[in-house]
């Protein structure tokens, strides 16, 4: 079967030479400049940054600013709060537009508070996903430093939003029940918030190919590490956010997403494709999950 990642290996496989007669009458052909424009291969948006650069001063802002992202003591601030709340389609371009002109009446220290919060809100309401990158979108037209923002918030997302253990679903019986289940609840819906405003960042050149690539080869590092070890909560809890996080960038990458759709693709087919017995931590919802997610990517 013909893959997405075979054609683009054969890239960089040796190649037959062209015999001489054909050689010959492309020195014939008459050299015009091209009509078009062709297409180059996706390159990273900004040059590469170590992850969560401490020599960053955006870094440093950004840690204080999600502290205190829900004070709004500040009478601009809650505006911006209340535009936030209140964004849809139907009143997108007003509110950008008054967006806007709060920002440019703020300084620096102003506006990575107000990415700070819009960040916020996109990944711990995923439903928005979608609006607040468009809302993104326009307010890096008129203030490019936006996009500049997003991509340290992106570069710093697993410190800031403490993502360096997995909850599980508790025990009934366990202490604080109820807290615990809104705490696993909420990681869950903030891992599944990033990876969608992360891919509609990079839909809208908010962010580079390279933020993105990084974020799903960690993940399917992680997952393939996770699938070899002996069934267990804890593992059955990780394979499935890790499979749920590789569908919701699958569902919403565009075709032209070629190399990101093809690194889905190759990965998780060479995962379905290992025997059930070598892989004691993948379960079926997550199975089913990762189908999913190659139809979505998969060339026709």
């Amino acid at each position: 079967m013909i893959s997405s990642a075979l054609i683009y290996s054969v890239r960089f496989g040796p190649k037959l030479a062209l015999p001489e007669g054909i050689l010959a009458n492309i020195a014939k052909l008459r050299m015009v400049p091209a009509t078009y424009r062709p297409m180059r291969p996706m390159r990273p948006k900004y040059t590469s940054k170590k992850r969560e650069d401490t020599s960053n001063w955006r870094s440093q802002v950004i840690v204080d600013c999600v502290r205190r992202v829900r004070e709004t003591a500040d009478p601009q601030y809650d505006e911006m709060f209340g535009i936030f709340n209140k964004v849809a389609p139907a009143n997108l371009e007003p509110l950008s537009i008054q967006a806007i002109r709060i920002l440019k009446a703020g300084d620096e220290q102003f506006r990575l508070r107000v990415t700070t919060l819009l960040f916020d809100k996109a990944i711990k309401g995923s439903a928005f996903a979608g609006i607040m990158a468009d809302l993104a979108a326009r307010l890096n037209t008129a203030i490019p430093d936006v996009s500049e923002d997003l991509e340290t918030h992106v570069q710093m997302f697993g410190t800031l939003y403490d993502m360096s253990g997995t909850l599980t679903f508790p025990k009934v019986d366990e202490p604080d029940f109820e807290d615990k289940v809104v705490a696993w609840s909420k990681q869950k819906d903030v891992r599944r918030g990033y990876a969608r405003f992360l891919t509609h960042l990079y839909s809208r050149d908010l962010v580079s190919g390279q933020a993105l690539q990084e974020s799903m080869q960690k993940v399917i590092t992680d997952l393939n590490d996770t699938l070899v070890q002996p069934k267990s909560d804890q593992t059955d809890e990780n394979v499935t956010q890790f499979a749920d996080f590789i569908y919701e960038i699958a569902k919403l990458l565009k075709p032209t997403a070629v190399e990101l759709r093809g690194l889905i693709l190759s990965s998780v087919d060479t995962i379905l494709k290992r025997p059930r017995p070598d892989l004691p931590s993948l379960n079926m919802r997550s199975r089913f999950k990762l189908e999913d997610a190659m139809k979505c990517v998969r060339v026709c």
